[in-house]
C-alpha cells in the first residue's frame, strides 16, 4: 500500500480571526451607535409629543370656545322684548321633575351658586338661554280674557303644536314670573292654542310669546378638567348631588383637558340714552346687587351688547421639564382705563391646579355680539319702554 504524504502549510496571518481587544472595540463601537440612536429617538419622541400636545391644546381650546360662541350668539334671539327680559321662567324639568326658576335674560356670568354651582379653578360659569322663536319676537297679543288650558290669539298660524311658550300682563307686574307651556293642540277655526297649566285671566291685548320647539337652556362649567354642559330644560342643574357625584349624563363632558374659562360682559354705559357704543367691561349682571347703573333691568340688560369670553386647555401629557412658568393672559386679566375700559381684572388662574407648570396651555378668546339686544334699547312705550334706554 502506497502512503502520499502532504506538507502541512503553515497558517498565515490572515487565518487567525479577531483578537479579544478587536471584538470588546467592536462592541463599544456597536454600543455607542446603538446609544445616539436612542437618543435621538427619545429626541425626536419628545419634539413630538410637545407638538402634538400642544395641537392637542389648541384643537380643545377651539373647539370649546366654537361651542360657547355659537350657544351665546344666538342667547338674544327671541328675549329682547321688554315685556319679558329679565322675567322669572318657571318651570319643571322633563327628566328629574323638579320645580325650578331662572331668569329669563340672553347669557348670564357667574349665576348664583344655586343655579349654577361653582366650576373648578375660579373659573367663571355660564347659564345662556335660547330661542327658536317662530312668530314675532315681540309676542303675538290675546284677542279674548285667558281661561283654564286656552291662549285666544290674534295669529294662531305662527304657532306650531309643540311649541314653548309664555304668556305676560299688558302691563308687566312686578315681581315678574313666566310659567312656561307647550302648545298641545291648535284651533285655527277658533284661533285658540290648548296649553297645559297657563296663565288664567290674562285680558285681552295680553302677549304670548313663541320660544320655539328647541328652547335651549344651557349651564356651562368647567368641572374636573372638562368644559361641561348641563341641559335646564331636562335636570335641575343647580342640585348639588349632580356635582358632588359629578353625573356625566347630567354635567356632560362637551371639550376635554379644559383648565379655565372666563367672561365679561361689555356694556354701553353712556349717562343719558344708549349710544350703541362699547364703553366697559365687567362682571356685574344686570339687576343684580352688583349692578350700581341704577337702570331698570330691562334697559340694563338692553345695554349688553356683547360677551366676550377665553378659554384655556392644557396638553394631556405631563412634561418633566416644567415648560409653563406663569399662566396664560388675555385682555381681560388686568385693569384697564383706556376706552372700553376694564375696571376690574377677571385674570387666568392655574396655581389651584396640581402640577400645572408641567404642562403645556393654549388660549382661546372671542368676543360674541347680542345682536338682538341693541335693537331693544329703544322699545315703544306699548312694549314697557319709555323714550329708550
Amino acid at each position: 500500500m502506497r502512503t502520499t504524504w502532504h506538507p502541512r502549510r503553515p497558517a498565515t496571518a490572515g487565518q487567525q480571526g479577531f483578537g479579544l481587544i478587536e471584538v470588546m472595540v467592536g462592541i463599544l463601537i456597536g454600543l455607542a451607535a446603538v446609544i445616539v440612536m436612542m437618543r435621538l429617538m427619545l429626541d425626536s419622541d419628545t419634539a413630538r409629543r410637545t407638538t402634538a400636545g400642544g395641537d392637542d391644546a389648541l384643537i380643545n381650546a377651539s373647539v370649546a370656545l366654537y361651542g360657547l360662541e355659537r350657544d351665546v350668539r344666538s342667547s338674544a334671539f327671541g328675549l329682547n322684548a321688554f315685556a319679558i327680559l329679565g322675567c322669572n321662567l318657571s318651570y319643571t324639568t322633563t327628566q328629574d321633575n323638579a320645580a325650578v326658576s331662572l331668569p329669563l335674560v340672553p347669557t348670564t356670568i357667574n349665576p348664583a351658586t344655586s343655579v349654577v354651582p361653582t366650576g373648578d379653578n375660579d373659573s367663571d360659569t355660564l347659564l345662556v338661554i335660547s330661542t327658536t322663536n317662530n312668530g314675532s319676537s315681540e309676542g303675538d297679543a290675546l284677542i279674548a280674557t285667558s281661561v283654564a288650558g286656552i291662549y285666544q290669539v290674534t295669529s294662531p298660524g305662527s304657532f306650531a303644536v309643540g311649541d314653548y311658550v309664555v304668556a305676560q300682563n299688558s302691563t308687566r307686574p312686578t315681581p315678574c314670573t313666566l310659567p312656561l307651556n307647550q302648545v298641545s293642540v291648535i284651533d285655527s277655526s277658533t284661533a285658540k292654542l290648548t296649553v297645559a297649566n297657563n296663565t288664567v285671566s290674562l285680558g285681552a291685548g295680553s302677549l304670548v310669546f313663541n320660544l320655539g320647539k328647541t328652547l335651549s337652556l344651557h349651564a356651562y362649567a368647567v368641572r374636573n378638567g372638562n368644559l361641561t354642559q348641563c341641559d335646564y330644560l331636562r335636570y335641575n342643574c343647580g342640585s348639588s348631588s349632580y356635582t358632588s357625584s359629578l353625573d356625566s349624563t347630567v354635567w356632560v363632558p362637551v371639550a376635554s383637558n379644559l383648565v379655565a374659562l372666563r367672561a365679561q360682559y361689555g356694556r354701553d354705559t353712556s349717562t343719558a340714552l344708549m349710544d350703541g357704543t362699547l364703553d366697559t367691561y365687567d362682571q356685574a349682571t344686570p339687576g343684580s346687587s352688583a349692578d350700581t347703573s341704577g337702570l331698570s333691568v330691562v334697559c340694563a340688560w338692553s345695554r349688553v351688547l356683547i360677551v366676550r369670553l377665553a378659554v384655556v386647555a392644557r396638553s394631556p401629557q405631563y412634561d418633566k421639564t416644567l415648560p409653563t412658568t406663569s399662566a396664560p393672559t388675555w385682555v381681560g386679566s388686568t385693569v384697564s382705563t383706556s376706552a372700553p375700559t376694564n375696571p376690574s381684572a377677571t385674570p387666568i388662574v392655574l396655581s389651584g391646579l396640581a402640577d400645572w407648570t408641567a404642562y403645556r396651555y393654549r388660549l382661546a378668546t372671542t368676543q360674541v355680539p347680542l345682536r338682538d339686544m341693541i335693537w331693544s334699547g329703544s322699545q315703544v312705550n306699548y312694549q314697557g319702554g319709555t323714550t329708550g334706554c
